[in-house]
């Protein structure tokens, strides 16, 4: 099993994976809270998961990927009595909501799929072992964790906690012994959902959850934990002084993988900020794997900003992809091949550079997920095998050339799509929508594209009007189509066209 270099939030360096069990990946995943739809900085996450999980997968690890759905929540509490509905109904709702964009935009199942409400007795019983270690009180049925305790506080943020305790407002009859102490356990509250604990009737903190369903389905220790960055501290920080409290073991996670926001208009996106663009919207816009490529195509840890930039940029690469690989498969499926077609020098070199190509997309990958530079990797070998098939068209084909595109189309398909989820589809298909996508974008000068409807129209009244020898009216129609965004091409075919 190859080398793989992971950025670890704990070490601020890039590590070398070494799991805690040779050949096997256990691996948590922070899922979202359900009280409403998801937006598309949740989708990135949700998809950077994915694409870690299929990596770890595709190079030989038997992992256990767990994914955890938050559905007790103040933010649920407060949604359900808006809908005039109980929690239960509102977490319920919208995890079946979440599944929907999860499967829409092509994600692989996790091993397992956890909620807070089915892990209560875990969660009272890890609770129960960090009070019995001295690293927690209780006060008027509520549990706090005691961060003086425990000696580590504050080394996944690189933070002091008298540096963490800074700016923080303390309320007159606060309960804290430490302003940075956080709640495992609160008392209920008069028309909240609330579980009996040997402490009183109420419900767990936010942190607890993660501790206890990944020490049930994964153990005391695990090897990779992913998130976003917002959540590094409190929540991951927390999680730490949680799980290590309670067990004595150190490390609890290995390596700590985080992602970065996603932005709209240079702002980031949050759902207290109003500023929010749903899953739902963007995957019934556009569709799942323009989606997967717009968010997976950008380092994870690096800002995606959501513009008119990046969707056009996203629809340009999927093009690129899949009008070589409609290109690949039509050399590939060519029944007219002989063996007597001489084998092409330009094709024997094109499958060198295809082994070379998935080299360099293996090492990017292995490199902390570099998907930008394995995708680069694929761009420069499309561009090559465009350069030479439009050189060497022949009938019959020669050998050389079918086995080219079909490495194309395998490399496609295997190095880019297993880990990333791109290029496995049906290249007509895609295309279409993205036509659809570019049809429904406004142009330069405002306004809609043309339908292909109106386009086709417009083609033919332009070769009327050419046959009538009028070519001040073809050119009229040709300015138009083109100050609307469509492009035209005359050939001895005939004409094509293409948004621009």
């Amino acid at each position: 099993m190859r080398p793989i270099q992971l950025t670890n939030t704990l070490s601020g360096k890039k590590e070398t994976l070494v799991t805690l069990t040779p050949g096997r990946l256990t691996m948590y995943s922070c899922g979202p809270t359900v009280y409403n739809l998801i937006h598309i900085g949740n989708l990135r996450g949700g998809l950077v998961a994915d694409m870690f999980y299929r990596y770890f997968k595709r190079v030989g690890y038997d992992v256990v990927y767990v994914r955890n759905y938050t559905d007790v929540d103040d933010k649920i509490i407060n949604r359900s009595h808006e809908e005039k509905t109980t929690a239960e109904a509102i977490a319920r709702k919208y995890t079946d909501e979440v599944e929907k964009d999860f499967n829409a935009a092509g994600m692989l199942e996790p091993t397992h799929k956890t909620t807070v409400t089915s892990h209560m007795p875990e969660i009272i019983s890890l609770i129960s072992k960090i009070i019995e270690n001295g690293r927690a009180y209780v006060v008027d049925g509520e549990v706090l964790f005691a961060i003086e305790a425990f000696p580590g506080y504050g080394k996944l943020s690189h933070k002091q906690p008298e540096d963490l305790v800074a700016g923080i407002r303390v309320g007159i009859n606060d309960k804290k012994k430490n302003p940075l102490d956080f709640a495992l356990w609160k008392p209920a509250k008069p028309g909240e959902p609330f579980w009996d604990s040997p402490w009183g009737k109420g419900r767990p903190g936010w942190h607890i959850e993660c501790s206890a369903m990944s020490s049930k389905w994964l153990g005391d220790q695990i090897d990779v934990h992913h998130g976003g960055e917002d959540l590094v501290f409190p929540h991951h920080e927390n999680e730490i002084a949680q799980s290590e409290g309670a067990s004595g073991k150190s490390p609890f996670v290995r390596y700590w993988l985080h992602h970065a926001f996603l932005t709209l208009s240079k702002e980031k996106m949050s759902k207290s900020l109003g500023n929010v663009f749903t899953a739902r919207e963007f995957l019934t816009q556009f569709f799942g794997e323009f989606a997967r490529y717009l968010l997976l195509s950008v380092h994870y840890r690096s800002l995606i900003d959501f513009s008119d930039d990046t969707i056009e940029q996203t629809l340009v690469s999927l093009q690129r992809i899949y009008e070589a690989k409609a290109r690949a498969l039509e050399i590939s499926e060519n029944t007219s091949c002989a063996e007597q077609a001489p084998n092409d020098p330009e094709w024997l070199r094109f499958l060198e550079g295809c082994e070379q190509a998935r080299k360099t997309i293996d090492d990017c990958f292995a490199n902390d997920f570099n998907s930008a530079g394995g995708l680069a990797a694929l761009f420069s070998l499309i561009r090559e095998f465009n350069r030479i098939q439009a050189q060497t068209k022949q009938e019959p084909v020669s050998m050389s050339s079918k086995k080219g595109a079909g490495e194309l189309i395998r490399l496609m398909e295997q190095d880019i799509g297993g880990i990333l989820g791109v290029a496995l589809g049906e290249p007509r298909l895609v295309i279409r929508e993205l036509e659809r996508i570019r049809a429904s974008r406004p142009v330069a000068g405002g306004g809609a594209r043309p339908s292909e409807e109106e386009i086709l129209g417009l083609i033919g009244a332009r070769l009327d009007a050419r046959k009538r020898k009028d070519f001040a009216a073809a050119d009229l129609i040709r300015e138009d189509l083109d100050a609307r965004g469509v492009a035209l091409k005359d050939g001895p075919s005939g004409t094509t066209w293409s948004y621009k």
